[in-house]
């Protein structure tokens, strides 16, 4: 049908049964009720027999005509029924030109507009063909013949989306069943009503046949949505048709008075010959009769055959064009392709009306061996014997290149049909995983540089090639200077992003065959291959110096850094990765012991330096457990009457075999392993425990305590403040904790809540070393801190160093104007200590007033006050 996109039609008897069973007596139509309209407007197709179509005189006529007609005398409502071209009924309908519009069918679009009555028939649309073809079931069985159609049909669309393209367009239905009678055309599409109608009418029934429905719907008439009153009249006026009076109107346009003219003819002519073949008649009937039944069973026995065969069909094409791989389906011998599913056409993005015979295969392979045409023939011809599965790099028809999993294997559909079935899985994703998994295991996931796995294996062939070519290799063992610091101070984000670019500017320094790695922190590794001698590696070391000397920015944030470095050679200090990365760490520490910001050759006595620092950090650990630690406590003093006013703890480690270790040497390693954490908590409750002693004996004394920051980023502090000050007993207003600059700059408001939980506790706070850290004036005025530390660095010769002293005094005015208390430590001359007292400086510590001492020396000291000079 030209505008309905479908159209099944259920039989004439069917339908005539549907409308009911008996006639009611015609009635005087019922008087004009008021509101109702003058005429009814009802636009109509013109041309769809037997339901409505125009004579040769042009006058329409059919069922719909006779049915509007007996509607307008039931209702006293005349009715114009403007039949035209289905096109301009809609239209005329839309433009409100019309009331009613029938032969329409039911859609989403269409309810937006109109209220539907029920519907009245349903549509078939099946494929006719001449009695002379067999084997025409479907759409499918009927490509390669030329379908006949009605100009402008809807079939038209319906066939070319099944891929069918060879049809011829006729100007009526009645012309093509005509055509298909002549066998102008085998094949037609039509909708079965016009179709039957115009086969008996013309007498050709008997020369074609029908396949089922490819297709079906429903007729309705509708009005529009904003007139319920008028849906309601005409409702009312179809009431008022009995059942029977439809049938008699659909007999009568369905042929059955055709039939009955026939029959009056044969009788007629029966007649002629009554006495001289009545017996053989009677024979005759009987004989029809039986061949009738036996007819009827074949037919029957038949159409059930074709029904489960079309639905076997169905479930087949239902499953074929739904699973979620790709099928081909090829002629065994040649390779043809003879039908892909839908699938297939979305993986390789082929266009749908694409046919299979324009589909290169060469197009939708990689093209280069071994994905190549060739290459995919040889596993078509392996498959006719065994099945094939093999992984395959294909391509999309627009040229992306993407993994698959094929799977091939002969199949017989039916006797003498041999065909290849290839089933088609896009794994791209899976092979990406695996991809990014390979890369993974042998690469950093921060830098994405080489990890230790590869590293081992790029230096094992950096080996190979060197003794073969008799030249070195070089190993660069790099750790960046100071990044606790900036983790410490700008969080591990920014670290993040320093060594990110770190691993940038080494790959943009290094040769192509040469290796960067990454071993984990803030350690990197660089394999020089085929190297001539050490001058040429530390042209390379001096290199990277260079290349790492201009600053880095992280938010906007200026980071100057650089790296210490260790290099090794093979073969002169080691044959295999791990010695020849052993000696490199080694050279890199005494790189960082010598001042950092350079580089130094594996020597043979930086073996036994590594192994002291090995043994150090180890005996770290027993300390703690063993007790071996012990504070020591350096007094501090007024400057201004020489009065004891408290004392800074200072660990100190009284190793068993070697005595006491300077700080300076432990300190370092403890905070590289971490240990500083728990050695600071030990601190901290004995230099509680030892103040609240004191506090007993009736001595007063402050105790200053130095916090790590890692002591803010991974112990509980607060905790632990609250549990020396419970368990000793100390008042807190005793105990002073001194903050590094850097402890203050890391996550500010996170360090500010602290300080100032730990102040409402009554604890004192001090920023120690000041005038070394970053930013210092700024965070000033954000914490409430009371006392400011000036660093040593600046005391010592503060007497002689005209520059020191102005900063000693800028710092001292600065503190006093925000109220803080200020103590200068490494006081060890009497004329340093005569000017700062000069410049206002409140407290001292150093030599002059004390070196660090036992608990038990530090109470004798409390009963010998100083005296001021």
């Amino acid at each position: 049908m030209k505008r309905r996109g479908c159209g099944l039609f259920v039989a004439c008897r069917a339908l005539a049964a549907a409308m009911g069973l008996l006639i009611a007596a015609l009635v005087p139509a019922a008087a004009q009720q008021p509101g109702q309209p003058d005429l009814l407007t009802v636009a109509i197709d013109d041309n769809y027999p037997p339901y409505i179509f125009r004579d040769d005189a042009g006058k329409v006529q059919g069922i719909l005509p006779d049915l509007w007609t007996l509607w307008s005398e039931r209702t006293g409502i005349p009715v114009d029924i403007q039949a035209m071209d289905w096109s301009a009924a809609q239209r005329l309908m839309a433009d409100g030109k019309a009331d009613v519009i029938d032969t329409v069918f039911r859609t989403e679009a269409r309810e937006k507009l109109y209220s539907f009555s029920a519907p009245y028939t349903t549509i078939d649309v099946p494929l006719f063909f001449h009695k002379d073809l067999s084997g025409i079931v479907d759409a499918k069985s009927a490509k390669g013949f030329t379908i006949g159609v009605k100009d402008g049909d809807a079939c038209i669309d319906w066939l070319h989306r099944q891929g069918i393209d060879t049809v011829r367009a006729y100007p009526s239905y009645e012309a093509v069943v005509a055509a298909t009678a002549t066998k102008d055309v085998l094949v037609s599409c039509v909708d079965m009503p016009p179709a039957l109608y115009l086969m008996y009418k013309s007498g050709v029934q008997d020369q074609l046949r029908y396949t089922k429905p490819l297709y079906s719907g429903q007729f309705h008439w509708a009005v529009s949505n904003m007139r319920p009153d008028l849906m309601r009249l005409v409702q009312d006026g179809f009431d008022q048709i009995s059942p029977r009076e439809r049938q008699v109107i659909e007999e009568r346009w369905f042929g059955f008075s055709l039939n009955d003219r026939v029959q009056a003819e044969m009788l007629r002519e029966a007649l002629k010959y009554v006495a001289l073949a009545v017996g053989l008649a009677g024979l005759l009937l009987v004989w029809n009769g039986m061949l009738r039944r036996q007819v009827g069973r074949k037919t029957a026995s038949l159409r059930r055959a074709m029904d489960e065969l079309a639905e076997s069909e169905e479930r087949f094409r239902t499953i074929f064009e739904n699973v979620n791989d790709a099928i081909f389906i090829h002629e065994k011998g040649s390779g043809r392709l003879l039908m892909v599913n839908r699938r297939m056409r979305e993986m390789y993005r082929i266009p749908h009306d694409l046919p299979l015979d324009a589909i290169p295969f060469e197009r939708i392979c990689e093209g280069n061996p071994p994905y190549s045409w060739v290459e995919a023939t040889q596993w078509m011809r392996a498959a006719v014997s065994q099945p094939q599965q093999f992984e395959w790099l294909a391509r999309t028809w627009d040229g992306e290149l993407f993994w698959v999993e094929v799977s091939i294997r002969g199949a017989s559909l039916s006797e003498g049909q041999h065909r290849l079935l290839v089933v088609v899985r896009d794994i791209s994703d899976r092979k990406l995983a695996q991809a990014r998994l390979e890369f993974m295991a042998h690469h950093d996931p921060l830098t994405e540089l080489p990890n230790r796995v590869l590293l081992r294996d790029r230096v094992a062939q950096s080996i190979t090639l060197a003794e073969r070519d008799k030249r070195r290799v070089a190993l660069i063992f790099l750790d960046l200077d100071h990044f606790k610091t900036v983790n410490d101070s700008l969080g591990h984000v920014a670290g993040d992003r320093l060594l990110k670019d770190v691993a940038g500017r080494l790959r943009g320094a290094m040769r192509e065959s040469d290796t960067v790695a990454r071993l984990g922190g803030d350690e990197f590794v660089v394999v020089l291959n085929l190297v001539r001698d050490g001058d040429s590696v530390a042209d390379v070391a001096e290199k990277i110096m260079k290349t790492m000397s201009s600053p880095l920015y992280v938010d906007d944030q200026e980071i100057a850094t650089s790296v210490s470095m260790g290099i090794a050679l093979y073969p002169d200090d080691g044959e295999d990765f791990d010695t020849l990365l052993k000696k490199a760490d080694s050279a890199m520490y005494h790189a960082k012991q010598g001042g950092r910001s350079g580089y130094r050759f594996f020597a043979a006595r930086m073996n036994a330096d590594a192994m002291a620092h090995l043994n150090l950090r180890s005996g770290l650990h027993r300390a703690l457990e063993r007790g071996e630690f012990e504070l020591y406590y350096q007094p501090q003093v007024d400057l201004r009457d020489g009065r004891l006013l408290g004392a800074e703890a200072l660990i100190r480690w009284n190793h068993p075999e070697r005595g006491l270790v300077s700080p300076a040497e432990f300190i370092p390693v403890a905070e590289d392993s971490g240990l500083i954490v728990p050695m600071g908590d030990w601190v901290l409750h004995e230099a509680c425990r030892q103040a609240a002693l004191w506090q007993a004996q009736g001595q007063r004394v402050n105790v200053a305590v130095n916090l790590s920051p890692l002591q803010f980023r991974r112990g509980d502090l607060e905790g632990g403040v609250r549990s020396a000050l419970s368990e000793s007993g100390l008042d807190p207003t005793l105990l002073e904790l001194e903050l590094t600059e850097s402890i203050l700059i890391q996550d500010h408001q996170t360090v500010m809540a602290l300080a100032r939980r730990l102040g409402d506790m009554g604890v004192q706070l001090s920023i120690d070393d000041f005038g070394t850290g970053y930013s210092s004036l700024a965070y000033l005025k954000r914490f409430q801190v009371d006392k400011l530390k000036i660093d040593q660095s600046f005391v010592r010769g503060v007497q002689s160093d005209s520059e020191n002293a102005a900063i000693t005094q800028a710092i001292i005015q600065m503190a006093h104007s925000l109220g803080l208390v200020v103590i200068a430590e490494g006081v060890e001359e009497d004329e340093a200590a005569q000017l700062l007292r000069g410049q206002g400086c409140d407290q001292a510590q150093g030599y002059l007033f004390g070196r660090p001492m036992t608990a038990q020396r530090f109470e004798k000291r409390l009963l010998e006050p100083f005296i001021s000079s």
